[in-house]
């Protein structure tokens, strides 16, 4: 991610691990795509006992949410962001305050 935002100037970099409850989100959107996709298999397939279908299902449901990995992460940790950051609509006047939690010597030391 960037450093700041180019609009307002909103640091990204809140503090260390701020992100990883964005895992939390990217879980709760994950089993949300799982389970429309397994009910659309559902209705246009069908699901039975004597074969295959839902092993194909999975196959193809972990082949597709491999694929949007990237585009749901970002949405997950736009999605944190905005749940911990507060929007002010006065931004213009009210610069974004600097992070007093992160640490330049440790960063992206991963």
């Amino acid at each position: 991610m960037r450093e700041t935002c180019e609009v307002c100037g909103q640091y990204f970099d809140i503090e260390v691990g701020f992100y990883y409850g964005s895992g939390y989100v990217s879980y709760g959107i994950t089993l949300a795509i799982s389970i429309v996709t397994f009910l659309t298999w559902w209705l246009l397939i069908g699901i039975s006992y004597n074969d295959n279908r839902v092993i194909y299902w999975l196959i193809l449901n972990s082949i597709f949410l491999i694929i949007l990995q990237p585009v749901l992460m970002r949405i997950s940790r736009t999605m944190w962001l905005a749940m911990i950051v507060k929007y002010d609509p006065d931004w213009r006047i009210h610069p974004a305050e600097i992070p007093e939690r992160t640490n330049e010597e440790q960063k992206n030391n991963w």
